[in-house]
């Protein structure tokens, strides 16, 4: 399926969906109709109870090297404001969707794009992206959440050294600071990411999807509420069909058949 603005293409591989940008002339740089199409597609994401898994990758050298800056030399202040509110849509969406996001990290995640990777769930990168928020060049600073979500993955001061700086860091040290769950060598970057997605897809579905719940929800509330929340949610899953085989396929020995319910 390709998005109606031809800057990414979506696929289905069984219960996994491969978004890819193709916006290589521009290393996929991000503009406000790609935000758009975007939305749209993650509302399809989420209604479509046969999904599992999405991943997010790139063609040719970038991943998505930030916004498309061309756009910004005559755009107004409330213009400009309107494109990063749109944005922070597309990055909070990411966040609440229903389904894991692993981001595949080929070559450049910058600006807007190392925000989708923030935004994501789970991060496999090859060995020779780079990773960075450079607004600093630009007299700005990010407008999708970078700015709140680094610094809950990597600490307070190497996110100000990040932000002010603007320098990029390799995937290694990506990996290292807590921001990728995994490096590989470029060409395996894909097999990689489709085998972290195939191992969450034989987990038990509610199961997955209130994991990534409570861990989003709970990093935002106290420890004594984010804990009452877990145990409501293990609770409902205790009730749910996916439990019932869960534990009798352990009992017996046996692989368990998840049906979602």
């Amino acid at each position: 399926m390709e998005a109606p603005s031809s800057n990414f293409v979506v696929e289905r591989d069984g219960r996994k969906a491969v978004l890819t940008f193709t916006r290589e002339e521009r290393l996929n740089a991000l503009d406000a109709q790609t935000f758009r199409d975007l939305l749209a597609a993650l509302e399809e994401f989420e209604g479509d109870r046969d999904l599992g898994v999405v991943i997010m990758t790139g063609r040719g050298r970038g991943f998505v090297a930030g916004a498309d800056i061309t756009g910004y030399v005559d755009r107004t202040v409330t213009e400009y404001v309107a494109f990063q509110r749109l944005g922070r849509l597309v990055y909070d969406r990411i966040e609440r969707l229903r389904q894991p996001v692993i981001a595949a990290v080929n070559g450049f995640a910058l600006g807007g794009g190392f925000e989708l990777v923030l935004a994501a769930d789970l991060v496999v990168a090859a060995e020779d992206a780079k990773l960075g928020l450079p607004e600093a060049k630009l007299g700005l600073l990010p407008g999708g959440g970078g700015t709140q979500r680094l610094p809950r993955l990597v600490g307070r001061n190497k996110a100000k050294e990040l932000l002010m700086t603007a320098d990029m860091i390799s995937a290694d040290e990506a990996r290292q600071l807590g921001i990728v769950n995994r490096v590989v060598p470029a060409p395996e970057l894909m097999a990689a990411a489709h085998a972290l997605a195939d191992r969450i897809l034989k987990r038990a579905p509610l199961a997955v999807e209130m994991a990534k719940q409570i861990v989003n929800d709970g990093l935002d509330a106290s420890l004594p509420a984010a804990i009452t929340q877990e145990m409501g949610m293990t609770a409902t899953l205790y009730a749910t069909d996916d439990a019932r085989e869960g534990i009798a396929a352990f009992v017996e020995k046996r692989t368990p058949a998840f049906a979602g319910r």
